[in-house]
């Protein structure tokens, strides 16, 4: 079975809060346990590489560390297509991502793969330095991000049973 979602998170665990990503996909996966639906996969940003993980998905999900002028541990959310639309409430994505995950919805959607929905769920970061462990701020929004992709995912699930 071709999972109907996939959440994929982005980012480097050893540049501190760019690892925001992974934590939110390691505590979706404890609290949403076995669910053949749901692909989770945790990547660096090559565009390539993200459309091979969402490939067959009708929903996608993207997690990463954003860099805007919001407070640490802000928990914001935007459709992925806007990226490049000068969106300026969103900001940067940590470590530079958002430049490949545009690239990889310009080039999915050139080749007609674009999953019919494309969201991005971003955590605010405070420290990108080369260093394990997120700061106080960003680890206490993991669990609220998680809740949120949880709440999301269950109501596609349910609509697509």
């Amino acid at each position: 079975m071709t999972p109907v979602i996939t959440v994929i998170a982005i980012g480097n665990p050893y540049r501190r809060d760019d690892g925001v990503g992974a934590a939110v996909l390691a505590a979706l996966g404890r609290q949403l346990g076995p669910e053949p639906r749901v692909r989770l996969a945790e990547l660096d940003g090559e565009p390539v590489r993200m459309m091979q993980a969402w490939e067959g998905s009708s929903t996608v999900w993207i997690v990463d560390a954003t860099s805007s002028d919001r407070p640490s541990g802000s928990v914001h959310e935007v459709d992925a297509r806007r990226l490049g639309d000068g969106e300026s409430s969103w900001g940067a994505v940590g470590g530079g991502h958002a430049l490949g995950l545009r690239e990889a919805i310009e080039f999915a959607a050139a080749l007609d793969r674009l999953p019919a929905e494309i969201r991005v769920i971003g955590i605010e970061g405070e420290t990108f330095d080369h260093g394990d462990g997120l700061t106080p701020a960003v680890a206490d929004a993991v669990p609220v991000a998680a809740d949120r992709l949880l709440a999301s995912i269950r109501t596609s699930l349910a609509t697509t049973a």
